[in-house]
């Protein structure tokens, strides 16, 4: 009797156990998880993705890749693929920024981020793989600079971040005295334009004339309007050396550094009339008024040496006098360089008229060159930068 209820209970165990392991194995599953392309079986009882990757004993991090996503259903057999999130330091054109790409090679990368040019130019190889845990990746994208050079334009590609940059990928021979239209450090961008100049400098030696000074006295004898020379004035001549500043070859400063009389000139000595005129004997129409405000009575009609042609006469004259050579408002200065009578002929300006605007154009250049040479730009405090335009 004993040993038939041994042998029941014994039956009854074997049983039991055959039955859990037809019920887990009706409840378990076989899945394949791939991380970053490599595959696993994993068997689960799991019913959801999560659930397979715990089994699995893998985490997903905040900028992985989960296909499907956690909360979907599972059955035998199903797939599950998990690509890691790499961090990249990642500096384009010269800006950086944090980003993140489940790329495992440079080349794949760049075409996740959509850097697909073929001209880029890459701090890493295409096909170098990205680590786990991050690289720093350079990227410099082409660009076209317009660039000008010895008087020269053409486009230039380049990948080059900034203006140093660019001179050196280029090769551009750019000389001390050499300036650029762009700083060094300034960023390139498309269709950004960049001037190199070139700045030489020259020592000139010339022999110029040197306007005589005129001395008028009042002549009770002659009529208003009158004048009468009594000594001839005499141009003399003096030696200046010129510091000249070429631009791309072309001259844009001239500034006299040395001067020395060769020949001093002889003043004009002369007399002007003071003596009213008489009345006319009848009222006849068409006549002028006398008046030498318009510039052109009095002149001697001495013809002046050419100018220079270093300074920009003219926009000093539009500053001063709105470029009337022959202003004569009444203020006490004269013409379109605005001189006074004494400044006019301390510097020569008798040679050609008492008053400067009764001067030619050319006559008050001449005079005005007389008073650079010696004073600089200083006469005209507030319009004389205009001389270099």
């Amino acid at each position: 009797m004993r040993r038939s209820i041994k042998i029941a209970l014994f039956t009854l165990v074997i049983a039991g156990l055959l039955g859990g392991s037809l019920a887990w194995a009706g409840l378990s599953k076989t899945v394949t998880v791939s991380v970053d392309g490599t595959e696993r079986s994993v068997s689960t009882l799991a019913s959801t993705v999560q659930g397979a990757l715990d089994t699995a004993d893998l985490d997903v991090g905040e900028h992985d890749v989960l296909v499907p996503g956690p909360d979907a259903s599972i059955q035998d057999g199903a797939s599950i693929a998990l690509q890691r999130g790499r961090p990249l330091t990642l500096t384009v054109d010269g800006v950086t920024r944090e980003v993140y790409t489940t790329a495992r090679s440079v080349d794949e990368a760049l075409d996740q981020l959509g850097y697909r040019q073929a001209q880029l130019e890459v701090s890493a190889s295409r096909s170098a793989r990205v680590p786990l845990d991050g690289m720093d990746l350079t990227i410099n994208t082409p660009h076209e600079v317009i660039l000008t050079i010895d008087g020269q334009t053409r486009p230039v590609v380049t990948t080059a971040t900034d203006v140093a940059e660019f001179i050196q990928e280029q090769s551009l021979a750019v000389g001390a005295n050499d300036w650029t239209s762009l700083y060094r450090t300034q960023r390139l961008a498309d269709q950004m334009q960049l001037r190199i100049v070139r700045v030489t400098f020259s020592d000139l030696a010339v022999v110029e004339p040197l306007s005589f000074p005129v001395t008028e006295t009042p002549d009770d004898t002659l009529f208003e309007g009158e004048r009468e020379v009594d000594t001839p004035g005499v141009l003399g001549e003096r030696f200046v050396n010129y510091r000249s500043t070429a631009h791309d070859g072309v001259e844009v400063v001239r500034h006299a550094v040395a001067i020395r009389t060769l020949v001093v000139p002889v003043g004009e000595v002369a007399r002007v009339g003071t003596k009213p005129r008489p009345a006319p004997e009848n009222n006849r129409t068409g006549g002028g008024d006398g008046d030498d405000d318009g510039g052109g009575g009095g002149n001697t009609g001495a013809t002046p040496p050419p100018s220079s042609g270093s300074l920009n006469w003219d926009a000093l004259a539009e500053c001063e006098s709105g470029g009337n050579w022959a202003i004569n408002t009444g203020n006490g200065y004269y013409g379109g360089l605005q001189y006074d009578q004494q400044t006019w002929l301390a510097n020569g300006g008798g040679a050609y008229a008492p008053l400067p605007h009764q001067a030619t154009r050319e006559q008050q250049i001449a005079v005005g060159e007389n008073t650079y040479a010696e004073r600089g730009d200083s006469p005209w405090p507030s319009c004389g930068y205009h001389l270099y335009d």
